[in-house]
Order: C-alpha cells, then sequence, then structure tokens
C-alpha cells in the first residue's frame, strides 16, 4: 500500500496556500511531509531543484541525519501536506515495511537525478 493511501484522510493534514514557504534551506527541522494534493517546489541556492506531487515525502532527511534542511520547499499550488514527526517516522518505518522502501527510492531517485546534472 503506497504511503499517499495510508495518510489520504489523515486528520492531521494541513492545507497549504500557494506561495507558501514549508521550509527554507539551513532552517531545523523536526519532521517530513507527506504531500495528498497539490504540488511542492523544492530549490537550493535560489536554484530550482524539483516539483513534487501527490504522494511524495519531503523532509525526510531530517529525521534520517537530523542536521538542517538542505533545500527549501515551497508551495508551486494550493497544496495538502500530512506531517511527519520522529516518532510517527520510525512507527511507519518499523510497522509498514514499504514505507521505508518508499523513502529509500524517493532518495536514491533524487541522488540519481543530482548526479546527471553535476
Amino acid at each position: 500500500m503506497a504511503t499517499i493511501d495510508i495518510l489520504r484522510n489523515d486528520p492531521g493534514a494541513q492545507p497549504i496556500v500557494a506561495g507558501t514557504v514549508v521550509f527554507r534551506e539551513g532552517d531545523a527541522g523536526d519532521c517530513a511531509y507527506v504531500i495528498t494534493e497539490g504540488e511542492i517546489e523544492l530549490s537550493h541556492a535560489s536554484s530550482h531543484l524539483d516539483v513534487l506531487k501527490p504522494g511524495d515525502i519531503f523532509g525526510e532527511m531530517t529525521l534520517i541525519d537530523h542536521k538542517v534542511r538542505s533545500a527549501t520547499a515551497t508551495a508551486r499550488t494550493a497544496c495538502t501536506i500530512v506531517p511527519i514527526d520522529q516518532r510517527r517516522f520510525m512507527y511507519l518505518v518499523q510497522n509498514t515495511p514499504y514505507f521505508a522502501i518508499e523513502v529509500m527510492a524517493t532518495m536514491a531517485d533524487r541522488l540519481r537525478r543530482m548526479d546527471k546534472r553535476i
């Protein structure tokens, strides 16, 4: 089951207005987010990195390495996002093995796309 299916009707879902900055590069982070509606743009040093769509997770690196945000996340459109704090992240990794695979696949895909830019 895809993460978006697990979280689609989550009571903690947050509506986000287009243009809202969810977090900025260099910010401390305490949660990741899954997009259930809309698009989020990731940028680094004012350079476009990616556009994320429903089902995508972002901000996950801070839950893994406990470092500051490496990019800025901005709502391109009106969005709905579901925050996943450290406790919930660990629960999902332990109890929903496919979630861990999805997170790793997302990170690997982003790394491969960045490698092609270099």
